[in-house]
């Protein structure tokens, strides 16, 4: 049994995870939706409701908690998002750039 493979960066940018900006924003409304459910079950449901309600709550801010965590540590260290696949394949510069000193030795030599 070996390590579980990684995910692919894809075009997730910082602080959203490997999953990117719409995975993130739709877990963020899904932690806030089960605080709901659970208060809801804890103010309205019997015996069995109330724990497994207060359960969700707990687990609705613990997702919120880790969230928030994960977003503020990343703007303490002042991480900055991942420039897109094209700019590091040339390195930042144009692949097409004419080199001013290619065009003379070209005029040199057809001369």
């Amino acid at each position: 049994m070996g390590l579980p493979r990684h995910l692919p960066p894809g075009n997730s940018r910082s602080g959203y995870g490997p999953f990117g900006e719409k995975a993130f924003k739709a877990a963020l409304v899904g932690c806030v939706v089960v605080i709901a459910v659970g208060l809801l079950m804890v103010l309205l449901g019997g015996d069995a409701p109330r724990s497994v309600g207060a359960s969700f709550v707990v687990l609705g801010v613990l997702g919120l908690v880790t969230a928030s965590a994960g977003l503020l540590a990343e703007r303490l260290l002042k991480r900055r998002p991942v420039p897109p696949r094209d700019v590091h394949g040339g390195n930042g510069s144009d692949p097409h750039a004419r080199d001013a000193s290619r065009l003379k030795r070209q005029l040199r030599e057809r001369s």
